[in-house]
């Protein structure tokens, strides 16, 4: 692959398909049938940038593939620090831990902060890890319903939430499944709650770099001192930079005190927990020099998103906007009459296009009526999935 013809990374000539059917997993490629197209994980279709190949080529070239250091290599955390830091996060590589994905990451969050008989605050919709990773640390879980259509915090509908028991608020940012993104009054009526009640935030921000509208993504964590003191910045690399396989993200904590308990509670000093050394090369080389191809990534994206957020809308029954962050459409299917299960199943038995439906499972009971589609693909294959559900959609 070329690296100066950035206009071709994003067509269909980039898109393997049969490649995609021997290892995109995760309800993808490699797991429905051969006919039917996986509009379903948000995982790109794309290759991933030259320089990333480059730099794991190199480093594996030279033959020594030993342990790394316990929080991760330097470079690594060096390069994560500063990419917060351009963020407004006051931000110092120690203060950083390599970590094996972002969920992973979430879920020893959850664990340094949470356990048996404590109270954690999230969203309804948001993503299942959220809420399941604080209840697997022992945590209760309790949702604030975001507005409906909007996806916005309501004002006054998280304070009711918190208890004596309450320890932290999980917030994602920007928001999966609605692809809204916070605002700065929403972020800041979030951080006055947790500064008032001794409360810790911790920031799903695995979308950050997938910023498609006019809002600007603002992390929690820049909010301040006090703010960043108390906020646990947890991301990864598979959504921007399709390193999904590699396994590869990060814990920020804004406190020494936070980061060591983080440290502990992760396992990475009894070496039962660390990241691939392979992965945080690729994931330095993705900051460092992969920013060409991530803005031709983000101008796909924002033709996709104006194509589909369109045809979605047009359908009988479906009303869909276009997405200001991540690349999910989110439409509200109430109006067709069925279920967000039952329609999903129709798409994949008879339109033979596999989507996510909105179910308590996933995404909680505000997800109820909607589906999910990732339009991280080539616009050959969004527009032959599109016109597969418009032809189903008119036979109905």
């Amino acid at each position: 692959m070329n690296i100066e013809n950035s206009a071709n990374w994003f067509t269909s000539d980039g898109v393997n398909r049969p490649l995609l059917r021997q290892r995109a997993f995760n309800f993808r490629w490699a797991e429905v049938a051969p006919d039917v197209l996986p509009l379903t994980s948000a995982d790109p279709d794309f290759p991933v940038a030259p320089q990333i190949i480059e730099a794991v080529t190199a480093y594996v070239s030279d033959g020594l593939l030993g342990y790394g250091p316990t929080t991760g290599l330097v470079e690594f955390r060096e390069e994560v620090a500063s990419m917060l830091h351009r963020r407004g996060i006051p931000s110092h590589p120690d203060q950083v831990l390599a970590t094996d994905g972002a969920a992973s990451a979430l879920r020893v969050a959850c664990r340094a902060v949470l356990g048996p008989g404590d109270e954690a605050i999230t969203f309804d919709p948001v993503d299942f890890l959220l809420p399941h990773c604080a209840e697997e640390a022992g945590a209760k879980v309790l949702r604030c319903r975001l507005q409906p259509g909007s996806g916005e915090i309501p004002d006054g509908a998280l304070e009711p939430l918190i208890g004596p028991r309450t320890r932290a608020i999980l917030i994602c940012n920007p928001h999966n499944p609605t692809g809204r993104v916070l605002r700065r009054e929403e972020l800041e009526r979030v951080a006055s709650l947790a500064i008032k009640h001794d409360l810790v935030i911790i920031s799903d921000e695995v979308w950050s770099d997938i910023i498609l509208g006019d809002v600007p993504m603002i992390s929690i964590g820049s909010l301040g001192e006090e703010v960043a003191r108390r906020t646990i910045t947890v991301s990864g690399f598979s959504k921007t930079y399709g390193l999904a396989g590699l396994r590869i993200g990060f814990i920020h904590c804004g406190c020494p005190k936070l980061a060591s308990r983080v440290l502990e509670v992760s396992g990475a000093p009894r070496t039962t927990f660390g990241a691939s050394v392979l992965s945080q090369v690729a994931a330095q080389a993705a900051i460092r020099d992969g920013q060409q191809w991530r803005e031709g990534f983000l101008h796909h994206l924002r033709k996709m998103r104006q194509i589909g957020a369109a045809r979605l809308d047009a359908l009988d029954g479906f009303h869909c906007t276009e997405p200001e962050g991540t690349y999910l459409f989110f439409p509200d299917i109430r109006e067709t009459g069925m279920a967000a299960s039952e329609l999903a199943r129709e798409l994949e038995t008879r339109a033979r296009v596999a989507v996510v439906p909105g179910e308590e499972r996933w995404f909680g009971a505000g997800s109820l009526g909607h589906i999910r589609l990732s339009f991280a693909t080539s616009e050959e294959i969004l527009d032959e999935a599109l016109a597969r559900i418009e032809q189903w959609s008119k036979a109905r």
